[in-house]
């Protein structure tokens, strides 16, 4: 690592500087470098692949439609060879496949090599500059902040220097795991059980089409979906399931000897990860910022990122731009600070509060999911609906009641037992609990260390 670094030593071939430099050209990478150029400042993104090969692990991938206008991406066109299909709803089924809740949101199905180049392109067109090729090599530090990285492109080594330097490079994290402890941040390496192992399917049916499922569909005892492909004679089946493949494989062959599913054939095999676990505590550090993958964030119900990530995108480029205008030299962890504050108070508490639920969820058998879904508790299409909508759920005073009146009558019927209520409940407090924690996130650095040392004591509550 350089430590110190002075100005023109190194040894590397040629230096660059800009005012902000992102490692990592996927979607959360290129929406913030567009959303900052767009405000005059130099900008550039690395990424390690040649540009055909961005992205090119995934190919179909579906939208929230209501995203586009929140985040100012322009939708593609009814004729644009990216789009493949725009629906209006999805379904989440019990374990049976006896009842099915409807998602009332619509949602489109696009390529994602597509997608990608055509925010390249708007990263480019508002003046950022992608310099693909160009792998991450180690941090440049000076006087404890990071001022930028060495990369290497096309054989010869490369400093690139900014006043903030992003690190947007995936699950793996490449820049934000290379830091000195030194600037007090959290260098994590997600190990098995902190990521989601997600296999695709792209199937092809074998009997007529109004026996398939259509649109979005999400069987949650199993984390298996199945949604639209190429095709309406074709289909992507999916499943996730945190600390390895097998696992993942495993669910899904439970899920198909247990619930009745149309005949396929597969057609090709796509597989991937995604972060399962919560973000750093704190996003900024001096120089340093992380997005997206690498900075853990991805909805915990479906382990989706690529909107999860544009709100903090959103948030950071305005505090960026602010930062930026306001002062010379390498952005502070305080000139920074309010992205951490307005990402937690907000989607963030939402997310935690929701990843926190889930050890709850995860102790219910088929039958006592069945149950919820017969009696509208939890999975009812109004709160599907918000949870992807929304991210949360808002339950009335009656709600509530009604609520604990099935949950007493599963009790007395025996279709509920009492071990996964009190798991339910229990996670349903604790994660109520680290949501309002969160929403509590200190304005500013002076009072980060007795909220993180609370922040840490709940989340081993929750995992216990």
């Amino acid at each position: 690592m350089a430590e110190d670094l002075a100005a023109g030593a190194g040894g590397a071939d040629a230096t660059e500087r800009y005012d902000a430099l992102v490692v990592g050209a996927g979607t959360a990478g290129t929406y913030f470098a567009w959303r900052l150029a767009r405000e005059g400042f130099s900008i550039a993104v690395l990424d390690k692949d040649k540009r055909p090969e961005i992205g090119r692990r995934l190919d179909i991938f579906h939208l929230d439609s209501i995203r586009f206008a929140e985040f100012g991406v322009p939708e593609p066109g009814p004729d644009d060879e990216e789009l493949v299909a725009v629906h209006a709803c999805g379904k989440a089924h019990s374990p049976t496949g006896k009842v099915a809740k409807l998602a009332e949101y619509g949602f489109h199905v696009m390529r994602f090599p597509l997608f990608l180049r055509r925010l390249h392109g708007m990263a480019e067109e508002a003046g950022a500059r992608i310099m693909d090729g160009c792998a991450f090599r180690e941090p440049l530090m000076k006087g404890g902040k990071l001022a930028g990285v060495r990369a290497e492109r096309g054989g010869r080594e490369v400093e690139l220097r900014a006043r903030l330097t992003v690190d947007a490079s995936g699950v793996a994290a490449a820049l934000r795991t290379s830091l000195p402890d030194s600037m007090g941040l959290e260098t994590f390496r997600p190990g098995p059980d902190d990521l989601l192992y997600v296999v695709l399917r792209y199937i092809r049916w074998k009997e007529p089409r109004a026996l398939h499922p259509h649109g979005l569909n999400l069987w949650p005892l199993h984390k298996v979906f199945c949604n639209p492909s190429f095709s309406e004679d074709e289909a992507i089946l999916g499943v996730g399931q945190p600390g390895s493949y097998e696992n993942a494989e495993e669910a899904l062959r439970d899920f198909l000897q247990g619930t009745p599913f149309p005949p396929f054939e597969v057609v090709k095999t796509e597989k991937g990860v995604t972060p399962y676990r919560r973000p750093p505590f704190s996003l900024a550090g001096d120089g340093f910022l992380c997005l997206g993958d690498a900075a853990c964030i991805t909805k915990p119900f479906s382990g989706e990122g690529v909107t999860a990530a544009w709100t903090l995108c959103s948030i950071a480029a305005e505090e960026v731009a602010r930062a930026l205008r306001s002062g010379e030299g390498v952005l502070s962890r305080r000139d920074m600070w309010d992205i951490n504050t307005r990402y937690f108070r907000e989607q963030g508490a939402k997310f935690a509060g929701m990843l926190a639920q889930l050890s709850g969820a995860a102790g219910i058998s088929a039958e006592e999911m069945e149950y919820l879904f017969e009696k509208d508790i939890i999975f009812n299409s109004r709160d599907i609906t918000a949870v992807n909508r929304d991210y949360e759920l808002r339950l009335s005073p009656w709600g509530s009641a009604r609520v604990a009146g099935w949950m007493a009558w599963g009790l007395f019927t025996r279709s509920f037992s009492a071990k996964s209520l009190r798991g339910l409940l229990g996670s349903l407090a604790v994660s109520e609990r680290i949501a309002r924690h969160y929403r509590a996130y200190p304005a500013d650095p002076d009072g980060f260390e007795p909220w993180r040392e609370r922040a840490l004591r709940l989340w081993r509550t929750a995992s216990s």
